[in-house]
């Protein structure tokens, strides 16, 4: 299964970059996976510009499943879930491919809530406490059915994909304790977005890589084969 990744297009500020970038690609591609932030500051209609640059590209509807970020606002979520293209999905996972392999979907946690989810999200630190077990609780169960795993969530689940950013804000970027759920079950493959000054986007770590896929840090989109295991094709 040939697979690329994006995030973080703001559509439409990023879509020329998009533009760009996929024409670089073959079009024999069979998913999409996006990691958030597709639309800019909750312009839900913007969405319908990027598929339509999708589709023009491959000359089909080729599917396409995203994660919320967030600039997916809150209360975009109910209009943005009604999409049939791309589909959007939240702690919740979709078996694809032949081998098969399962995606599973979540905006992510923070190690530190940012100023503005302190002042309007009741105990902010909580529901991300509560959220890490949740994430753990879901791969744990889906480990025990398949190890071909996806993990796809807008914010970092490691540090390590966020060198270039400035360290005063890595734990405002994404959560290091989800890398070790990564590690402890073996997932083959993450995939992430909202960080923008990334100099390195992929990296591996134990059995699993790890791909920033925000456009604006890769000079062409990653290209992921997904067969028995992983194989990246287009790295920066």
């Amino acid at each position: 299964m040939k697979v690329i990744a994006i995030s973080d297009v703001h559509t439409p500020q990023y879509l020329w970059m998009l533009k760009k970038k996929l024409e670089t690609l073959d079009n024999d591609v069979d998913l999409i996976i996006g990691a958030g932030d597709l639309i800019y500051k909750g312009a839900s209609l913007a969405i319908n510009s990027l598929t339509s640059t999708i589709v023009h590209k491959f000359n089909k509807f080729v599917p396409f499943f995203t994660c919320f970020g967030n600039e997916e606002y809150f209360n975009t979520e109910p209009k943005l879930k009604k999409l049939k293209y791309p589909i959007y999905l939240d702690t919740d996972f979709i078996k694809l491919g032949n081998p098969e392999w399962t995606f599973f979907f979540t905006r992510g946690i923070l190690a530190q809530p940012t100023a503005w989810q302190k002042k309007h999200m009741k105990d902010a630190e909580g529901i991300y406490e509560r959220k890490l077990g949740e994430i753990r609780s879901i791969i744990e169960s889906l480990k025990k059915q398949t190890n071909r795993i996806v993990y796809v969530s807008h914010y970092a689940p490691t540090y390590r994909t966020l060198e270039g950013e400035n360290e005063e804000s890595l734990e405002l970027l994404g959560s290091d304790k989800v890398e070790k759920i990564i590690l402890e079950f073996n997932i083959p493959l993450a995939i992430h977005g909202h960080s923008h000054h990334s100099i390195k986007p992929i990296v591996n770590i134990g059995k699993s890589t790890i791909i920033n896929a925000a456009i604006m840090v890769n000079k062409i989109i990653p290209v992921i084969i997904l067969e028995d295991g992983v194989k990246i094709e287009h790295i920066r």
